[in-house]
């Protein structure tokens, strides 16, 4: 790691520690959603970044994650933390599954399938009332526990959800540094070429899925259990294109910038909550905007301000 990477990881640090001592609940309340958007973020950047597969149904993923690990609290009794662990498990068998299904396609119809994916668990959710509630949801979700004091403040849950995101960050990174992350680099670029070398391309982009799953899951049931209520809404196609507009802001291939995506679209999203279910909108409009614009997302504009005092000095 870089010295400037580690100089803004310290600014990042600084920043989030400031965060709880200033008194502020509102500023408390949107870093942990951040953290809580960053972890899917950061599975889609590894799956459209890296490996260069189009996602358009990851909210089913979080919400599956939600929804899995609320219900192993509620009806099944289990210990939130294990509850998570097998919602978790189950993302990643959903994905593995699925994965051999949707990669037999490639480009704008694999997208069309995750997004008919999406759809289907979203109406699931609507619609199976005895397991979900239906539009009502699930009320009551317990709270995390860490060393015994439940996680049931925004105080308490801050530094969890942090946590969570930088562990998620950090083996993601070297997932990447690792020889599998060449290998989704070299199945980006080309898959043929991939091929030709001796690689497994479909078991390879399976495998990132599965991953992407993971996060996604996890991040959906730290969401249930710091909310306290999973309904539907959340997880629909909108919150898929959030995590698209996340991924494409902070540069795709990059996993802190993931996070900076997470932050922008957290920030910008509150004063677009007046425009009801017309914010889809906006945040597509954004999307196209960025990808025309700024196809590096914010680290390219920030890279490009970087320079520009050194080529003065030059």
């Amino acid at each position: 790691m870089t010295g400037r990477s580690l100089l803004g990881l310290a600014a990042l640090g600084l920043g989030l520690l400031a965060i709880p001592l200033s008194g502020s609940a509102y500023l408390t309340n949107l870093a942990i959603v951040v953290a809580l958007h960053g972890l899917p973020a950061i599975g889609l950047s590894l799956l459209m970044g890296y490996t260069g597969q189009i996602s358009i149904g990851h909210a089913a993923f979080y919400g599956l994650g939600a929804y899995g690990s609320a219900l192993l609290a509620l009806r099944g009794g289990f210990d939130p933390w294990l509850g998570l662990a097998l919602a978790a498990v189950v993302a990643a068998a959903a994905a593995w599954g699925l994965g051999w299904l949707i990669f037999r396609l490639r480009g704008h119809h694999l997208a069309v399938a995750t997004l008919g994916l999406g759809i289907i668990f979203h109406v699931a959710l609507v619609e199976l009332r005895a397991w979900t509630g239906g539009p009502n949801g699930l009320p009551g979700i317990p709270p995390l526990a860490v060393f015994g004091r439940a996680a049931d403040s925004d105080l308490r849950f801050f530094p969890l959800a942090w946590t969570a995101c930088f562990v998620g960050a950090l083996l993601a990174r070297n997932l990447i540094g690792a020889p599998a992350g060449l290998a989704m680099r070299a199945v980006r670029e080309s898959e043929r070429a991939a091929a030709s070398l001796g690689g497994d391309v479909a078991a390879l982009k399976r495998r990132v899925f599965v991953v992407s799953a993971i996060y996604a899951a996890v991040g959906g049931g730290l969401y249930a259990h710091y909310v306290g209520y999973v309904s539907p809404q959340p997880f629909g196609v909108g919150f898929s294109i959030r995590l698209i507009v996340m991924v494409a802001v902070g540069g795709f291939a990059h996993v802190w910038g993931a996070l900076v995506g997470a932050a922008f679209v957290t920030l910008v999203g509150e004063p677009l909550q007046a425009l009801g279910h017309y914010d889809v909108m906006a945040f597509g409009l954004v999307l196209v905007l960025v990808m025309v614009l700024l196809p590096g997302g914010l680290p390219e504009l920030l890279r490009r301000v970087w320079r520009r005092p050194g080529e003065a000095r030059g």
